[in-house]
């Protein structure tokens, strides 16, 4: 089967590369291809493999997950219950004592594929400072929000646009209100660009719902007393946390992909050019990407490539 060129999907911006991981992870895991993911050493666009034959195929197969979701559910594959409904505060930031028990619940009634969900969007080896399990460093809650509502509002958009896949695929058109849930710093629109004349948010519905879907294939564990999530590494005083992430071009299964995110040749790799041995894996760029901060806001902050070298003075 010819490979299939996923053109709007530029593993350069954070929102890209994770949107073609959750191509990868849906196509595997929910249509029964063997799909296998590369990047275009020309343009770094996604390149997949062994899936679809046509892009149309590919939004059919996507659309069917979409609507093999459960009613009143927000995932594939899980129960309508998981995560638990509702906005802030967050029922599945729980103290320690209360996430063993329904860590222990979520597996006896979704298995595999909710213990996955689950370890990805919390851990309890660190807490924050309200002694809650400390959540993935790909989340950047802001508001009311909470994980359930953060999987909600993208699907309630592609259920009532399914076209927002294809758009996501093919050329990604941006709608106002969207946040993108801040993996995109090119959400954030000033007055002075936004066509309203007014400062907002313009997302794209279709590549957030497939960034969303990936976070399976991102563990989220701790170092010390802090949380740290698959491709997150944290270069101290100045530098901070960076998403730290790989661009390949042999195209890799869904357990190839993860032992490649996770590989010690990627510790401490600058942005660009890849470490030495990285080309062992095709390799041929490393992606860095790090939270600013927004004026007037108290979340995270939105994801946003980052091209500076980390200097010695940087470092911790």
């Amino acid at each position: 089967m010819s490979p299939l060129s996923l053109a709007a999907l530029d593993g350069r911006a954070p929102l890209g590369f994770l949107a073609a991981l959750g191509v990868l992870r849906l196509v595997s895991e929910h249509t029964g291809h063997p799909a296998r993911l590369a990047w275009s050493t020309r343009d770094a666009t996604a390149v997949l493999h062994d899936a679809q034959p046509t892009v149309d195929a590919l939004v059919d197969d996507l659309t069917a997950v979409v609507r093999d979701i459960p009613d009143g559910g927000v995932l594939p594959g899980v129960s309508p219950g998981f995560p638990p409904p509702g906005e802030a505060p967050d029922k599945l930031r729980l103290p320690r004592p209360a996430l063993r028990p329904y860590a222990a619940q979520v597996a006896g009634t979704d298995g595999a594929a909710g213990e996955r969900w689950l370890a990805s969007l919390v851990t309890d080896l660190s807490v924050d400072d309200k002694q809650r399990a400390d959540i993935s460093l790909f989340a950047a809650p802001s508001g009311k929000q909470s994980m359930r509502t953060m999987l909600e509002k993208p699907l309630a958009l592609l259920r009532a646009n399914p076209g927002y896949l294809r758009e996501a695929l093919v050329a990604w058109r941006r709608h106002a209100g969207v946040t993108g849930e801040y993996l995109d710093h090119r959400v954030l629109f000033d007055a002075v660009d936004s066509p309203e004349g007014r400062s907002a948010e313009r997302g794209v519905p279709g590549a957030t719902w497939l960034a969303l879907m990936s976070y399976p294939l991102m563990r989220t564990t701790a170092t010390g007393t802090e949380p740290v999530t698959t491709c997150w590494q944290d270069f101290g005083r100045r530098a901070g946390r960076r998403m730290v992430y790989p661009l390949w071009s042999e195209p890799l299964d869904l357990p190839a992909v993860t032992a490649v995110l996770t590989h010690p040749v990627l510790d401490g790799a600058e942005p660009g050019t890849p470490p030495p041995g990285a080309d062992l894996l095709s390799v041929f760029q490393v992606v860095h990407a790090q939270r600013r901060r927004i004026p007037g806001r108290t979340f995270a902050g939105v994801l946003t490539p980052a091209t500076r070298p980390i200097e010695s003075g940087d470092r911790r």
